[in-house]
């Protein structure tokens, strides 16, 4: 019993953000600064959000670790490989379950396994990837936390316009909710988005 009130009491010591994100619900803020930036309602082909607004400071939207990063731009269009089209990208889990996905951004200020909080400065707005031939904005997509890697699911899996309208009013909307329904009625989604990452990697290649 002593050792084990001397370990909780290390940890508490040591380790005091691993207390608060269990003991406290998650802070949002909306996570786009400096420059003004907007958004459409939609999206062509699956849920997610083109934010315009060039050279804007991208910020967490809440507290979480980078769990990938990709500092080169590797795009070209003649091959268009759909793991190379975001450009330079940042990944982060967030301590709510949920997995944030930034791409095109111009400049990267994060590392791999970094923790940050919400509003922390993680990147800038710019045109990397095929948003060379369209136009200077930051992809932001929503979805669930897969093991292993895949592309389609982490470009977004719902609508994250909603929770940007709210963030960006002070709202504290969580799109937890809707993420962990959304896997319960869709358990597969990881395997099944893997699967199709890999066919259209075979097919680029081809």
């Amino acid at each position: 019993m002593r050792w084990g009130a001397c370990f909780a009491l290390l940890c508490s010591v040591f380790f005091p953000r691993v207390a608060l994100a269990q003991d406290e619900p998650p802070i949002y803020v909306f996570p786009f600064s400096r420059v003004p930036v907007h958004y459409p309602k939609d999206h062509v082909g699956y849920p997610a959000a083109d934010v315009e607004g060039c050279y804007s400071k991208v910020l967490a939207p809440t507290a979480g670790t980078i769990v990938k990063v990709h500092r080169f731009d590797k795009w070209t269009e003649e091959e268009d490989s759909p793991g190379t089209r975001g450009g330079l990208t940042i990944t982060l889990v967030g301590d709510d379950g949920v997995r944030y996905f930034f791409s095109h951004l111009g400049r990267i200020k994060v590392l791999l396994n970094q923790r940050v909080a919400p509003g922390d400065w993680i990147g800038v707005t710019g045109s990397s990837g095929n948003a060379r031939v369209t136009r200077c904005h930051t992809h932001f997509g929503i979805s669930r936390v897969c093991q292993l890697a895949e592309v389609y699911l982490l470009q977004g899996e719902i609508w994250p316009q909603k929770y940007l309208d709210a963030w960006r009013k002070g709202v504290q909307l969580s799109p937890k909710r809707e993420m962990n329904k959304l896997v319960k009625n869709d358990p597969q989604g990881c395997t099944r988005s893997r699967a199709d990452s890999a066919i259209d990697g075979t097919r680029s290649k081809g």
